[in-house]
């Protein structure tokens, strides 16, 4: 059986000082992004697999606690019927839990999917059975509400949330930066001759986002659109996989009522909707969604890579880990992740 490469032998492969690996393999910002990528390349080559337990071990020493082995990264999720025994159905969930799981196991920590259903568990009950399970580490995906109130003691876990929840209190997040997202879109449309820009937007939606989508869309509107052709932001209050028939009706209204010649939102829902009364798009209008997904088609949109959301949360968690950081932090930080525009059959071509 040959021997697994150590932090030596790949220092000694890439011609650099083994702390200068070490560094590479935690995505320390402290390296030029071209010699941490090197070296994780060949680090992958050789077959190097971190040991978590190492990991662990070392920070217990250098906090002088006793020690405690840390090998699994929890993924908490409140997307759950407990009277039924299933998932609730959201394919971003989905996505993040994905991303998630494959890089705390490429990583070499264990990946536990926690599941809890709000209406049924307590605080109490839900911190013994992270305490059972020996989470350590800890990735709070988004909560079924926004509304919902989750709040237990975080002291003893590397913690990171999946987007804005106040409620979880001042830890790191990780999220895609919607405000940017927004801007690049509305640049798009608007040089590829619309005027008359609308965004239907939804209060959870807004809520699990920071109100970053609405504050983008405002601030551009009031920037780059004359007031005689601003078209007026449509908040609903469903989610757009939810929209009611009288949120269908409001859309209806506010279609007929001032005529947008594009429309922004968040799923093809609003799409399916109006092409159902018999209108096409872009001949009628153009419309772009801004959680894109590969199942929508031919609809233009912006694509966020919630694998990679999830695998940024992994990272965070992880590097608390190393450095043996727990609970909330001094100075929480977020991290905005930037994805890209893809083009399709809902959107005029530029000139």
């Amino acid at each position: 059986m040959s021997k697994s490469p150590t932090i030596g032998s790949i220092a000694k492969k890439a011609g650099v000082a083994k702390s200068t690996v070490s560094l590479a393999l935690r995505n320390s910002p402290k390296l030029l992004e071209e010699t941490r990528l090197k070296i994780q390349a060949i680090a992958k080559e050789m077959g190097y697999k971190p040991n978590p337990l190492v990991s662990a071990q070392m920070a217990h020493i250098r906090s002088h606690k006793p020690m405690k082995s840390v090998t699994t990264i929890g993924f908490l999720n409140t997307w759950y019927d407990e009277a039924n025994h299933q998932r609730l159905k959201w394919e971003v969930m989905g996505r993040f839990h994905q991303g998630a799981k494959e890089r705390a196991e490429e990583l070499g920590f264990h990946f536990e999917p926690l599941e809890f259903d709000m209406s049924v568990f307590s605080r109490d009950g839900i911190e013994q059975i992270l305490e059972s399970r020996n989470i350590d580490g800890l990735i709070l995906s988004p909560l079924n509400k926004s509304s919902a109130e989750f709040v237990i003691v975080w002291a003893p876990y590397a913690v990171v949330s999946i987007g804005y929840f106040e409620t979880f209190g001042n830890i790191h997040r990780v999220f895609y930066d919607n405000f940017n997202a927004t801007e690049i879109v509305l640049d798009i449309a608007q040089s590829r001759g619309y005027r008359r820009i609308g965004f239907i937007t939804n209060v959870e939606s807004e809520q699990r986002a920071g109100r970053l989508w609405s504050a983008a869309f405002l601030e551009f509107q009031s920037r780059n659109i004359p007031l005689a052709t601003q078209v007026p932001l449509l908040r609903l209050k469903s989610e757009e996989r939810n929209f009611s028939g009288e949120e269908y009706k409001q859309i209806k209204r506010w279609y007929f009522e001032h005529k947008p010649d594009l429309i922004l939102s968040y799923l093809d829902n609003t799409l399916q909707f109006l092409e159902s009364l018999g209108f096409r798009s872009p001949d009628d209008f153009g419309y772009i969604s801004l959680i894109w997904s590969e199942d929508m088609g031919n609809i233009a949109g912006y694509n966020q890579d919630f694998e990679r959301v999830g695998a940024i949360a992994v990272d965070i968690v992880v590097d608390r880990l190393f450095q043996n950081k727990r609970g909330m932090p001094s100075h929480p930080s977020s991290t905005l992740l930037i994805g890209e525009f893809v083009e399709a059959r809902t959107l005029r071509l530029p000139e």
